[in-house]
């Protein structure tokens, strides 16, 4: 994992499983990501039977696409899991290629996990349903936000599936205010 805010440097900060700093497996690699990439998603203020909704959709698809790029790395090919916070977006990267094709994935409704141990252990704490919707749920999100459609690449040289989510709006969208639309143009925020 690499975060990468400053263009003057190769990483502001990353995770690396061979640090020796912590267990370097799988499922605490899981959740030290998920709180970085998570960490600048706005949750409004939200009470549902007393108590405070910290989830949002956004959340929802990001652990996903995250889970995704875990479960269905190729562990025994060339290169490792990279995921890549910049500011205006997060590249999800594995090796490994695509198990169904990429349009049916984008469709939903069919799932062929390699890695079918760790699916099983993310079924068994609430992450990830197995049933091939979680990319039409990304591409979902991502269109109610406003945010520019993911894209996923598939390399073959070496075997490589990389999904990009921007989080900044499309520098077209058209919003309305005071009646009159008018063209909302991208900031780069400090996110």
């Amino acid at each position: 994992y690499q975060e990468q805010f400053d263009d003057s440097t190769r990483w502001t900060d990353r995770i690396v499983s061979s640090s020796g700093d912590w267990s370097g497996n799988v499922y605490d690699f899981y959740f030290k990501v998920y709180n970085r990439i998570a960490q600048d998603i706005k949750t409004p203020f939200k009470i549902k039977n007393g108590e405070r909704i910290d989830d949002t959709p956004v959340h929802t698809a990001l652990r996903e696409a995250l889970a995704n790029c875990i479960i269905n790395a190729d562990y025994y090919g060339r290169q490792g899991l990279v995921i890549i916070k910049k500011r205006d977006t997060i590249t999800f990267s594995n090796p490994g290629n695509f198990r169904i094709d990429v349009e049916a994935a984008k469709s939903g409704g069919v799932s062929d996990p390699r890695n079918t141990t760790l699916i099983k252990m993310f079924n068994l704490i609430d992450i990830g349903e197995r049933a091939g919707s979680g990319i039409p749920n990304i591409y979902r999100v991502w269109d109610r936000q406003g945010w520019e459609p993911p894209v996923i690449t598939e390399d073959f040289e070496p075997e490589r599936i990389t999904l990009s989510l921007s989080v900044i709006s499309e520098p077209n969208d058209l919003s309305t205010v005071s009646g009159k639309k008018t063209l909302i143009k991208s900031v780069d925020k400090k996110r």
